[in-house]
C-alpha cells in the first residue's frame, strides 16, 4: 500500500464495527456523566458523591494491567465478551438495589473492572489489525464512537433524570453494555491472536526494559487528569445556571470535525508534536468554560474542547503502534489506560472536595490552570527530548 486512501477504503467496514464498538462501550460509561446530579438529587453530599464517581475509575485503574494477561491466556473476543458481561451484571444491579453510599461504591468497583478490561481489548484488537500506513486516520475515525454519545445518550441522561425517570435512566448502562458484547462477536478475528503463542509471552518488566513506553505514559497521565474533569462538566453547566447538554455536544461537533477533515495534520507533524499541546488546549477550554454566563459561551469553548481532544485521543492511542512492538502491544495499551485512569480516579475526589471549599466554577479553573502548564512541561522535558534521542522515529 503506497497510499493512505486506498489503504483506508479497504479497511473501512473493519474501521466502522470498531467505531461502532466504541460506542456502545462508552456509551456505558458517559451515561454515567449525568450521574453526580442525579445523586444530588436524591440527597447525597459532593463529598460522598465524589467518592463513589471515583470508585469506577479505581476498580478501572487496578485491573487495566490484568487486561494485558487476560488478552495473551484468552484470546481479545473472549476478553471482551467476560468484561462485557460484568459491566451488564453490574450496572443492572445498579439499576435495581437499594442506593446506599456503600452499595453505590461496591457496584462502581466491578462495573469500572469490566469497563476497564473492555476498552483495552478494543484498543489492541484496532492496534493489531490497523496498518501503519492508515493508524493515525483510522484511529481519528474510530474514536468518533466515543463522542457520538454525546449527541445520544448524553442528552438522553439529562432528560431522565430532569423528569425524574431515575428508572429508566439507569436501565440506559445495562443496553449499552449488552450492544458492546454484541460488538465482541461482529469483530473479525485478529489474523495472529496473541493468546497461548510462547513466543509472544511477555512481562511488564520486559515492556519497560524493552520499549520507550514510560514516555508515552507520561504524556497520558496528562491527557487522562485533563480528560477526567469532563466527569463533572455537568454539575460545573448547571452549577451556572447553563444547558451541559450544549456543551457535552459542542465537544463532540469540534472532535468529529477535527477528526473527519482535519487528519491532514498528522501529514505535515509527528503525532509527539502534537501529543502535548492536544491537553494544553483542552486545560485551555476548560478555563474559558468556568467563566461561561451563556449556553452561546460554553459552546463555543465545547468547540476548543472538542478539538483538542479530537487530537488528543487518536494521536495518543495510535503512538502505541508506532512506538511498541505487537507482542508488547496487550500490555502498552493496559499501561496507557492504567496512566490515564490514575488520573480519572484521583480527581473526582479533587472536585469533589474543593467544590465544597470554593465552589465548581474557581474548582475547575484551578485544574485548568495546571493542565495548561503541563502541556509546556510534556512538550519540551518529554516528547522533545526523545524526539533528539537517535534510533527513536514517530
Amino acid at each position: 500500500m503506497t497510499t493512505g486512501e486506498p489503504a483506508l477504503s479497504t479497511w473501512r467496514g473493519r474501521i466502522i464495527l470498531i467505531l461502532l464498538t466504541y460506542f456502545s462501550v462508552f456509551s456505558y460509561s458517559h451515561i454515567f456523566f449525568m450521574l453526580p446530579p442525579f445523586l444530588r438529587n436524591i440527597g447525597f453530599q459532593p463529598q460522598c458523591v465524589g467518592w463513589i464517581i471515583s470508585a469506577f475509575y479505581l476498580a478501572a485503574t487496578v485491573t487495566r494491567p490484568s487486561a494485558g494477561w487476560f488478552i495473551e491466556r484468552i484470546g481479545i473476543r473472549k476478553t471482551m465478551v467476560t468484561a462485557g458481561s460484568i459491566c451488564f451484571f453490574s450496572s443492572l444491579s445498579l439499576a435495581l438495589t437499594r442506593h446506599t453510599p456503600a452499595v453505590l461504591y461496591f457496584i462502581r468497583l466491578f462495573m469500572g473492572a469490566g469497563f476497564s478490561v473492555f476498552v483495552v481489548a478494543t484498543t489492541t484488537y484496532q492496534s493489531l489489525v490497523i496498518p501503519e500506513q492508515i493508524r493515525g486516520t483510522a484511529f481519528s475515525i474510530t474514536s468518533i464512537g466515543g463522542v457520538l454519545t454525546s449527541f445520544t445518550v448524553i442528552p438522553l441522561s439529562e432528560f431522565f433524570i430532569c423528569r425524574g425517570w431515575n428508572l429508566p435512566y439507569l436501565l440506559m448502562a445495562p443496553v449499552a453494555a449488552l450492544a458492546a458484547i454484541c460488538m465482541a462477536f461482529f469483530l473479525p478475528p485478529v489474523q495472529d491472536e496473541l493468546s497461548f503463542s510462547q513466543q509472544n509471552k511477555t512481562s511488564y518488566l520486559m515492556l519497560f526494559k524493552e520499549t520507550p513506553v514510560k514516555f508515552l505514559l507520561i504524556s497520558c497521565l496528562f491527557l487522562g487528569l485533563t480528560d477526567a474533569s469532563i466527569a463533572y462538566v455537568s454539575s460545573l453547566a448547571l452549577g451556572r445556571g447553563l444547558n451541559p447538554s450544549i456543551f457535552m455536544m459542542a465537544i463532540s461537533v469540534g472532535a468529529i470535525i477535527v477528526r473527519l477533515f482535519c487528519t491532514g495534520v498528522y501529514r505535515h507533524f509527528s503525532r509527539m508534536m502534537i501529543a502535548a499541546p492536544s491537553f494544553g488546549g483542552m486545560g485551555l477550554a476548560l478555563f474559558g468554560a468556568s467563566f461561561a454566563n451563556s449556553n452561546i459561551v460554553i459552546a463555543l469553548f465545547g468547540l476548543l474542547y472538542g478539538a483538542a481532544v479530537g487530537y488528543g485521543y487518536p494521536t495518543h492511542l495510535a503512538l502505541i503502534g508506532d512506538m511498541i512492538p505487537e507482542r508488547f502491544r496487550g500490555r502498552a495499551s493496559s499501561m496507557v489506560y492504567f496512566s490515564m485512569d490514575i488520573s480519572w480516579t484521583l480527581l473526582p475526589i479533587y472536585i469533589g472536595y474543593a467544590s465544597a471549599l470554593v465552589g465548581i466554577s474557581w474548582a475547575f479553573r484551578g485544574f485548568s490552570l495546571f493542565a495548561c502548564g503541563a502541556s509546556f512541561f510534556v512538550y519540551f522535558l518529554v516528547w522533545k527530548r526523545i524526539s533528539e534521542k537517535k534510533g527513536v522515529h514517530f
